[in-house]
């Protein structure tokens, strides 16, 4: 009896943490919007200053939806990882904590991103891409310690699909570190043409185009478990 209250508030723990993260990126996502704001439309106003008072709003919208995207994209691989898990410790906590953190700093890289067009884009475009790159890193780090540093946390058997998860990460983390090295490689180059680092985003395709091809001999026909403590 003892055992199955003990297994109970595990499960119960663990549930708490998982709806925990849940509520994290469904607020990062709502803070995004609110960044989106419509533009005071005077009532004489051409079709050409209609057009240059709704070109900032594109460009929110734009990062809106790409944030928005990478974000929900991220939450399910954050649930394809979790739901492999059965108990947690410390070392589990902060890392997911630090894997939020970084989550939940979207809203402020995407306004200084959305709001800074033209001359003084470089920067935050610079700290825009160094934000998913945070998380993709504080991902990989976390599949790393799930499912090859401690495996004991996360339920038995499933190896092709956690090293499914686990390359995936690493290999993503890796693309987006490649792409802040060339941005600052850029600067470096061209520090009078600051605007150029947008250049070394160009690189990110190219890369997911090689993961993915790599990633197809690890890739599982099926990824299915079910949640046991």
């Amino acid at each position: 009896m003892p055992e199955l209250q003990n297994e109970l508030q595990k499960e119960f723990e663990l549930e708490r943490m998982i709806l925990f993260s849940d509520a994290v990126f469904a607020i990062a996502i709502t803070l995004l919007v609110l960044e989106v704001k419509f533009p005071k439309l005077p009532d004489d106003a051409s079709t050409s200053e209609l057009q240059h008072l709704f070109k900032p709003v594109i460009i929110r919208v734009l990062a809106f939806v790409i944030s928005f995207f990478f974000i929900g994209i991220m939450w399910a691989k954050h649930l394809k990882v979790f739901k492999y898990l059965r108990s947690y410790n410390s070392t589990i906590i902060a890392l997911n904590l630090i894997f939020l953190f970084f989550i939940v700093c979207f809203p402020f890289t995407v306004s200084g991103f959305s709001e800074n067009t033209h001359t003084h884009i470089s920067l935050p475009l610079f700290l825009y891409v160094c934000n998913i790159a945070f998380v993709s890193i504080a991902k990989a780090v976390l599949c790393y310690y799930l499912f090859r540093k401690d495996s004991s946390y996360t339920v038995p058997g499933f190896a092709t699909e956690k090293k499914y998860l686990l390359l995936e990460s690493v290999w993503t983390a890796v693309a987006f570190i490649i792409v802040v090295l060339i941005m600052v490689v850029v600067y470096k180059i061209f520090p009078e043409n600051p605007f150029y680092i947008i250049y070394g985003i160009y690189a990110l395709p190219l890369m997911m185009i090689i993961i993915r091809r790599k990633l197809k001999k690890f890739k599982p026909l099926k990824i299915k478990v079910s949640h046991h403590i």
